[in-house]
């Protein structure tokens, strides 16, 4: 498989159009179409299903998108990483989000870059909790924002909690389930559970394991996606049921969110290199751990701010 083969193919999966595809990667359908059927050929699978009106992924195609994405952007950060590295540039602070992290803090993380001075911010967004902590301690990443349930972090990391909240069950809108005020932990024994890889080492991953063996039950997942707009994808279709950080005030459309009981606890953290010296990391980071309160309080009412650095 090519890069420009699985970048063809993320397109169209994208636009379920190919003329539209076509026109995102300046070539014509008809080389365009040929690519896709040259993959298909070489991983002996369908990855759409074609009429003259309409074009949809098959099971197959939605696990290369999820697994194609992922593949991409490790390509472009390795990318720029070997360019930076050949052709040194002005200082920029790399800045990372979990999907939750972003949706909760990114425009109060970047006014504050802002307002002391670090316009030259670069931004990974959706990037999960251990990859993150991998990057910032290889110096691939400066700051991170991410999920964390309690456990401390890597030697040679520093870490400050920024607010606190719960996973919520999200289930499609027309589950039985969707009708309850909260649901009991213990009742997802008996449903399909979807959530990220367990090679992934997914903090909510592993909070969600950990909450369903204190209810007494092994969790059943019956499906994994690396990608939180994924697992809803899925959620949506009505594969199974999730437990996630996300602002359950951005979910798309059929879905809704449910408090499970007892709470599962998780909180966004923010993570530096204990060693940092550069004086623009070190700046944001002492904006960032000296907040506006009034501005915290009014981030919504999924995650509450907590004092005090860890």
């Amino acid at each position: 498989m090519e890069l420009r083969q699985l970048k063809a193919f993320v397109v169209v999966a994208e636009e379920l159009h190919f003329g539209r595809a076509a026109d995102r990667l300046h070539m014509a359908a008809s080389p365009l179409s040929r690519q896709i059927r040259s993959l298909e050929r070489e991983l002996k699978a369908v990855l759409f299903r074609r009429t003259t009106r309409h074009v949809e992924l098959t099971p197959a195609g939605r696990v290369l998108l999820d697994r194609g994405r992922a593949i991409l952007r490790e390509v472009d950060v390795v990318t720029r990483t070997v360019t930076e590295v050949a052709t040194p540039a002005p200082a920029r602070v790399t800045v990372a989000f979990t999907r939750s992290a972003a949706q909760t803090l990114l425009a109060r993380i970047m006014l504050t870059a802002r307002r002391v001075g670090n316009p030259d911010v670069d931004l990974h967004t959706d990037l999960l909790t251990p990859a993150q902590l991998d990057a910032i301690a290889s110096g691939t990443v400066d700051i991170g924002f991410l999920v964390r349930a309690g456990e401390p972090v890597p030697a040679g990391l520093r870490s400050h909690s920024l607010a606190a909240g719960a996973l919520r069950a999200v289930v499609p809108a027309g589950h039985p389930l969707a009708d309850r005020a909260e649901i009991e932990l213990a009742e997802l024994a008996r449903h399909d559970l979807i959530s990220f890889p367990a090679p992934t080492r997914s903090v909510v991953r592993e909070a969600t394991e950990k909450a369903c063996a204190r209810a007494g039950f092994r969790p059943r997942f019956a499906y994994e996606a690396s990608e939180t707009a994924a697992i809803l994808n899925l959620v949506a279709a009505g594969l199974g049921i999730s437990l996630l950080p996300v602002p359950v005030d951005l979910l798309g459309p059929g879905l809704v969110h449910r408090p499970v009981v007892p709470e599962v606890g998780i909180e966004i953290g923010m993570v530096w290199r204990e060693d940092e010296r550069r004086s623009d990391v070190l700046r944001l980071v002492a904006a960032i751990r000296r907040p506006d309160r009034q501005s915290v309080r009014n981030e919504g009412c999924e995650l509450a701010p907590l004092s005090g650095a860890q």
